[in-house]
């Protein structure tokens, strides 16, 4: 896996480079998350998800293998926070941002380098069924810890405007009708879909933090032991208690092992969550991903 994973860090550090080094002007980066984010992004969410077949047995077992680990990791991190009396609520909501979402980037273009066709697909489906959840609870989260009264009717807004849930419950509705894309248009979705890896691993790096201060080393080490140990150890461990196929059982392992999304860097900025513990969160997984991500292979064997 690490032929798969090396490129993937090397753009990254392409991104780091860029910005370290000042070879373009600030104003870049800001741009290009924002048109990843609102068209290129949703452009490759759409366009893979529109591909997927939701009819099969498969959906099931990878929707219980998935969405169930999600589940048990928000509870365990809202407990957590419920005993954290300290930590500002600002941090709170990236402390549940950090515990859950996927790094779509990362996920996709390491399935789609090491995984045979059929599994990258599950990985692909894995997104699809997941990232409208996550989405939702993190928009949720972050309302509840903006520090202002909580407005249901903001909630929605921001929900139905948010682009990754759009675009995924649009190509998942399009792949239910049965029609097919014309050509040209799913072509042009396609490169738009290939900018938004690179892109958006490019900008990953850009935003990876190594400075320690304003660190909160408790709430980061315990959400990256959340997200990259326990949250694939309980898929691992689901899997086996329901006799999941072993495709499904590795897509599963793999998608709850990838490290948390630059996009919750995005939300948290938007809406007020903690952006310094977003940013370290962000930048400690990616790193470790290196390492957590391989051994996600093998939990299926530890768990048993």
């Amino acid at each position: 896996m690490l032929a798969a994973i090396i490129p993937v860090f090397l753009i990254i550090l392409l991104g780091v480079a860029i910005r370290r080094y000042e070879w373009l002007p600030d104003a870049f980066f800001p741009s290009i998350e924002k048109f990843s984010y609102n068209i290129c992004f949703p452009a490759l969410l759409f366009a893979g998800t529109a591909r997927l077949s939701f009819r099969s047995a498969e959906v099931g077992e990878l929707a219980l293998a998935t969405l169930l680990p999600t589940a048990l990791i928000v509870v365990a991190s809202v407990l957590a926070l419920l005993a954290a009396r300290a930590l500002p609520d600002a941090a709170r909501s990236s402390v549940v941002q950090g515990a859950m979402r996927p790094n779509t980037y990362f996920g996709i273009a390491v399935s789609s380098l090491f995984f045979a066709p059929p599994t990258a697909s599950l990985v692909m489906l894995s997104l699809a069924l997941c990232l409208p959840v996550v989405n939702i609870i993190s928009v949720v989260a972050l309302s509840w810890w903006s520090g202002v009264p909580t407005d249901f009717g903001k909630i929605l807004k921001a929900l139905a405007g948010n682009p990754i849930i759009l675009s995924t419950l649009a190509g998942v509705l399009f792949s239910l009708s049965g029609l097919e894309m014309p050509a040209p248009l799913m072509n042009t979705l396609d490169i738009l879909g290939r900018a938004a890896l690179c892109l958006g691993l490019i900008c990953v790096g850009s935003g990876l933090v190594f400075s320690l201060r304003g660190l909160r080393p408790l709430a980061l080490g315990f959400t990256s032991l959340l997200k990259l140990i326990a949250m694939p150890l309980i898929a691992a461990k689901v899997c086996l208690m329901f006799a999941v196929s072993a495709p499904v059982a590795l897509a599963a392992c793999f998608y709850c092992a990838l490290p948390t999304a630059p996009n919750a860097y995005i939300m948290a900025k938007q809406m007020g969550g903690d952006t310094r513990l977003m940013a370290s969160l962000i930048t400690l997984q990616t790193l470790l991903a290196a390492l957590t991500v391989p051994l996600s292979r093998h939990f299926m064997q530890w768990m048993a």
